[in-house]
C-alpha cells in the first residue's frame, strides 16, 4: 500500500513538474518587470515593457511617448542589475542542488567549499589595502575572483583523497576550516582600516550586493552559467545514481571520482565567478533546492530547471526589498536573503513529510 501511495506520488510529482515550469516563468517575468519599475524613480510597468521589447528587437514597435530619461534608466542602470541579479540567484542555486547531490549532505551550498570566504577576503584586502587607486575599481573583482579561486583550489586540494572516491566528509570539513581562516583574515583587514569609510565599504561588499552591475560585466557569469547548466543536464542520470551511495553508483558502472571532480570545480567556477562580481550572497544554494525537491524530488534535470527559476526570482525581490525598505540607503542584499531564507528553511525541515531527496 505505501508503495503504490509513492508511486502515485511520484507521478502527480512529473505532472505538476510542467505545470510549475510555466507558472515559474510567468512569475519571473513578472518579477523582473515590477523589479525594474521600482526605485528612486517608479516607473509605470507599461512603460517598462515597452521600453524592453523596442530595445530588444532594436526597433520601433510602441511609440515613444514616454521621457527618454525613463528609456536611459531602464535599459543602462535597472535592466542589467535585474539581469545580474537573475544570474546570480539560478547560478548559486544550481551549485546548491550540485554541491548537496556531491556530498550528499543537505546543509552543503555553494559556500561550503569557503568559496565566499576567499572573495571576500581578496576584495577587502584590495580595498583596505589602496589597490583601487592603483589599479582602478575593477581591481575589487580582481581580487575577488583571485581569493575564491584559491580558497577553492585549497579545499578540492585537501578534501579529495587521492584513491577511488572523493571524501565528501572530508570535503566539508576542509571547506569549513577553510572559510573560518578566511573569515578571520577579513575581520583582520577590515579592523585595520585607515577609515570608517573603508571598513564600511569592504564590510558592505562582504554581505553583497548588486550595484556593481553593467552590461560588460555580464558575459562572463551568463556563459559560465550555461556551461554548468549543460554538463549538470548531461550528468544528471549520474547526479542521480550519487544519490544511492558511492558503492552503489559504482556497481552501476558510474566514475564517481571522476563526476564529483567535474561537479566540483564547475561548482567552484561558477561560485567564483558570481561572488567576484556581486559579493557574498548567503542562503540561496541552501534554501532553493530544498524548494524545488518538494515538486521535483531527486531527479537532477528537473531540480535544475526549478531551481534556476525559483533562484533568480528569490534574488531578484530580496534586492528590490534592500533596494525599497530604507531609500535612499541600499541594504546589503545578504541580509535580506537571511532574514527571508532562514526562517523559510526552518519551516520547511520541520514538516513532518520532508526529507532530503524528495522522500516522503
Amino acid at each position: 500500500m505505501q508503495v503504490v501511495a509513492k508511486n502515485a506520488n511520484n507521478l502527480s510529482k512529473k505532472k505538476g513538474f510542467f505545470f510549475w515550469t510555466l507558472a515559474l516563468s510567468i512569475i519571473l517575468l513578472a518579477v523582473i518587470i515590477g523589479a525594474i519599475a521600482v526605485g528612486s524613480t517608479y516607473i509605470e510597468p507599461g512603460v517598462v515593457y515597452k521600453v524592453l521589447l523596442n530595445k530588444l528587437s532594436n526597433g520601433n514597435i510602441f511609440e515613444i511617448n514616454w521621457n527618454v530619461m525613463f528609456e536611459n534608466i531602464i535599459w543602462e542602470i535597472r535592466f542589467p542589475r535585474v539581469l545580474l541579479g537573475g544570474i546570480c540567484g539560478a547560478g548559486l542555486a544550481i551549485c546548491g542542488v550540485l554541491m548537496q547531490c556531491v556530498t550528499k549532505n543537505p546543509i552543503a551550498e555553494p559556500y561550503i567549499l569557503g568559496i565566499s570566504s576567499g572573495a571576500s577576503c581578496g576584495a577587502v584586502g584590495v580595498i583596505v589595502l589602496g589597490g583601487i587607486s592603483t589599479l582602478g575599481i575593477n581591481s575589487i573583482t580582481t581580487g575577488a575572483f583571485v581569493g575564491s579561486m584559491i580558497s577553492g583550489v585549497l579545499v578540492f586540494a585537501i578534501g579529495t583523497q587521492m584513491g577511488k572516491s572523493t571524501s565528501t566528509t572530508r570535503l566539508v570539513l576542509s571547506g569549513m576550516a577553510i572559510s573560518t581562516i578566511f573569515s578571520a583574515l577579513t575581520n583582520l583587514l577590515i579592523y585595520s582600516a585607515d577609515n570608517s569609510n573603508q571598513a564600511k565599504n569592504a564590510l558592505f561588499w562582504t554581505i553583497g550586493s548588486l550595484g556593481g552591475a553593467k552590461w560588460d560585466v555580464l558575459l562572463l557569469p551568463f556563459i559560465v552559467l550555461v556551461l554548468v547548466v549543460i554538463v549538470g543536464f548531461v550528468m544528471s542520470k549520474s547526479l542521480d545514481i550519487l544519490l544511492l551511495g558511492d558503492d552503489n553508483a559504482i556497481i552501476l558502472g558510474i566514475n564517481v571520482k571522476l563526476v564529483k571532480s567535474i561537479i566540483l570545480i564547475l561548482a567552484t567556477l561558477l561560485t567564483s565567478t558570481l561572488v567576484a562580481i556581486t559579493g557574498a550572497i548567503g542562503f540561496i544554494g541552501l534554501v532553493v533546492p530544498h524548494i524545488c525537491r518538494t515538486i521535483a524530488g531527486s531527479d537532477h534535470k528537473k531540480l535544475i530547471i526549478l531551481s534556476s527559476l525559483v533562484g533568480s526570482i528569490f534574488l531578484i525581490l530580496s534586492d528590490v526589498v534592500a533596494r525599497a525598505l530604507f531609500p535612499p540607503i541600499e541594504i546589503p542584499i545578504g541580509i535580506i536573503t537571511s532574514l527571508v531564507g532562514g526562517p523559510f528553511f526552518l519551516y520547511l525541515i520541520s514538516k513532518k513529510n520532508y526529507e532530503f531527496g524528495g522522500k516522503d
